[in-house]
């Protein structure tokens, strides 16, 4: 399917968002995503981005992804030189990382780093459509305050939002860092006291490999069972 870069815009030092004219309608689930097929030094190259728009469940006819820079990939750097209005090839939406049916009856907690907040647009305002009586949690680890993504829309959403609750956590904090509202460490330390409060709660975990690696370590650990927890990881 062509899509036509309609806007770039940086939403940090290293993430940039693209919003995508699409040649027709498709539908997405919250929290799928769509393979970008580019040729870049005359290799053709596929590579899986979550969709951060939140329209899910209707027709649209524009997607939005946020993508951080690889230096030392390929496809990247190849994105980040094209401009508005260059021709993009891409699937249809995509993937099996989406909200399981029972989820709807529960408290969730989200937990991402990075882009890895890109699926969970979605996939929290469908959370709170769907049951706006239960909690919904999202820890969103970053290294510094400059990488944290759609800040002010989570702000915004938790103030607006009773049963939303938004906890960034930053691993290399400055001398700046509001303690009071930012958590200084990693996200374990902050998801593990929420799930103590509700063990039936599920969990939705997207982002680096290392930080699912030790959260899929941690749930078990805290006795979940592979119904209630799920993963979606990249590398960089």
């Amino acid at each position: 399917m062509k899509a036509t870069i309609e806007k770039i815009e940086n939403l940090s030092p290293r993430v940039k968002r693209f919003v995508l004219s699409l040649e027709r309608m498709v539908v997405f689930e919250s929290g799928q995503f769509v393979v970008l097929t580019a040729t870049v030094d005359g290799v053709e190259l596929q590579r899986s981005y979550s969709i951060a728009s939140i329209e899910s469940g209707s027709p649209v006819s524009h997607l939005e992804l946020c993508i951080s820079l690889n230096n030392l990939g390929k496809v990247t750097p190849w994105l980040f030189q094209q401009c508005e209005g260059a021709m993009l090839d891409i699937s249809e939406p995509q993937g099996g990382f989406v909200l399981r049916p029972t989820t709807a009856e529960v408290d969730v907690v989200f937990v991402c780093t990075g882009t890895g907040v890109a699926p969970f647009r979605s996939m929290i305002q469908s959370c709170l459509t769907l049951n706006p009586n239960r909690k919904v949690h999202l820890v969103f680890g970053n290294r510094t305050e400059a990488d944290v993504l759609y800040h002010e829309q989570w702000q915004e959403l938790a103030k607006t939002t009773t049963q939303f609750f938004y906890h960034p956590v930053i691993s290399r904090p400055d001398a700046n860092l509001d303690p009071s509202f930012f958590k200084h460490g990693y996200v374990h330390e902050v998801y593990k006291p929420l799930i103590q409060e509700n063990p039936n709660t599920h969990v939705y975990v997207c982002g680096w490999e290392v930080m699912c690696t030790e959260a899929r370590q941690q749930l078990k650990g805290m006795g979940l069972t592979r119904r209630q927890y799920f993963f979606e990881q990249y590398d960089g």
